[in-house]
């Protein structure tokens, strides 16, 4: 068979436009080859204002266990007061509060009652002598009855004012006693506000030292968390900073497709075939399409 002779249009970039494709698929062999690490994650730590938040809390712990210890110890006191004024009153004890002046007082009013007797006797006496009747039955009967009287009068004297100075004592001892009571209850209700104060002022201490420590951690906290942006920032430059050479020749590439060619035919004759730059051109602008969308960040 006759070998046939065929004709055919080569189309062909200028130059300038080849040696700039050629430039492009150089440095996509270039980023292709190399090992792109992703941009390492941190994370703040504990600010110094939450650490010292956190000894502080540890340190608070239990700070109020004294202060209820002293209460309780207030509340045992008080109840001990308070328990004593449950007993009675003691009638005997009338007799420190007895007026000690009250026998001479008696005494003396029975010393008068005996002078005024004896009076009576002189009168009875002159009385007889004078009716001749002294020594007489009549005189003996007066007399006695006389004597009978004073006895009687000084034993309603004597009964009265010892009945009036213990009753006096009595009643002065009964009010002692309710004095005594009232200010012992008194006391241990003042005692144990003072044990409900010391607990409430261990509660509000403990409240205070739980409020500077809230305060402390949460200002702490916003620290760390604008440590954190700061760091979230840094990885989001060192990941930019790593995918902009591959983005600029994303861009490079979309430039290059989109230029126009400025082509130039010639005609030769060979056998059909497809140019090898086309090929070449095609398979990098493929080939970076897909690493693009491997690599690209979200």
């Amino acid at each position: 068979m006759a070998d046939v002779t065929k004709q055919e249009v080569v189309t062909r970039e200028p130059e300038w436009m080849e040696k700039l494709r050629q430039d492009y698929l150089k440095q996509v062999a270039t980023l292709t080859g190399q090992t792109l690490a992703p941009a390492e994650y941190k994370v703040a730590g504990l600010s110094p204002e939450q650490k010292q938040a956190v000894i502080m809390a540890q340190q608070g712990i239990g700070s109020y266990a004294p202060y209820l210890e002293q209460a309780g110890k207030a509340y045992g006191q008080a109840g001990g007061l308070y328990a004593g004024t449950a007993g009675a009153y003691d009638p005997n004890s009338a007799q420190a509060y007895m007026n000690p002046y009250q026998a001479a007082v008696t005494q003396r009013a029975i010393e008068e009652m005996n002078r005024n007797a004896a009076i009576q006797q002189q009168g009875l006496a002159s009385q007889a002598v004078k009716a001749g009747a002294f020594g007489g039955s009549r005189f003996g009967v007066q007399q006695a009855e006389l004597g009978r009287g004073l006895a009687d009068i000084q034993s309603q004297r004597i009964m009265q004012d010892y009945s009036q100075n213990y009753s006096q004592a009595q009643q002065a001892a009964m009010n002692a006693f309710q004095n005594q009571q009232a200010r012992a209850q008194a006391s241990a209700a003042g005692i144990a506000g003072l044990g409900q104060q010391t607990a409430n002022l261990g509660q509000q201490t403990s409240a205070l030292g739980q409020g500077d420590t809230s305060f402390l951690y949460n200002m702490g906290q916003n620290l760390t968390a604008q440590n954190q942006k700061e760091l979230d920032a840094t990885r989001l430059n060192q990941q930019q900073s790593a995918y902009a050479p591959y983005q600029q020749m994303s861009y490079y590439g979309d430039v290059l497709n989109r230029t126009p060619s400025g082509q130039t035919s010639t005609t030769q004759t060979s056998a059909p075939s497809a140019s090898p730059l086309s090929q070449i051109v095609g398979a990098g602008t493929v080939a970076l399409g897909a690493y693009n969308a491997y690599n690209r960040p979200y």
